[in-house]
């Protein structure tokens, strides 16, 4: 039995790699639910308020974030947030939608000068990947100015902390 289970486990495997999971296989629910707390126009939340009610929808938000912020059938402002958010899940994933997001000049331009803000704080990547990066746009008429004033904040900055009384508030209304 062990014998058949080894090369069950690697044909799985190798499936997997070659035909990973696509956008197009997210959960459609889980997706809309998402999408619509970062509709909420009433007012401008704190990153981990939107973490936290997001938590309650699915526990692997960084895929719908993608999704979201790739999908040029959302509003603007939807996939702003969705970016902003990325920066509260930083790994290779989010950092590689979000160089795509800021390298596509077909774009739109406050979204990829958004997306090199967040990308700028990024902590859990190579600081020097990181900076050969962002200087390619330094020349850039639309990200030129945003690359500049990148440098003369931290490149690493902590990111927003929020109180818990407030979060606690906030998650009342």
């Amino acid at each position: 039995m062990k014998q058949v289970r080894f090369p069950f486990i690697i044909l799985s495997l190798c499936i997997f790699v070659m035909f990973p999971i696509n956008a197009e296989d997210l959960d459609l629910q889980t997706y809309l639910k998402i999408k619509e707390i970062l509709s909420n126009s009433h007012h401008q939340e704190e990153g981990e308020v939107y973490k936290e009610r997001i938590g309650k929808v699915t526990d692997v938000p960084l895929p719908y974030l993608i999704k979201i912020s790739q999908s040029k059938d959302n509003y603007v402002f939807i996939r702003a947030r969705a970016i902003r958010l990325m920066e509260l899940y930083q790994n290779p994933t989010s950092q590689v939608a979000l160089e795509k997001t800021i390298e596509d000049t077909q774009e739109n331009s406050h979204l990829r000068k958004l997306a090199i803000n967040t990308y700028s704080r990024f902590s859990k990547i190579d600081p020097n990947r990181q900076t050969q990066f962002i200087k390619k746009f330094e020349s850039d008429k639309e990200l030129g100015t945003v690359v500049k004033n990148t440098k003369k904040t931290n490149l690493n900055p902590k990111p927003n902390q929020i109180d818990p009384n407030k979060l606690k508030q906030m998650n009342r209304n």
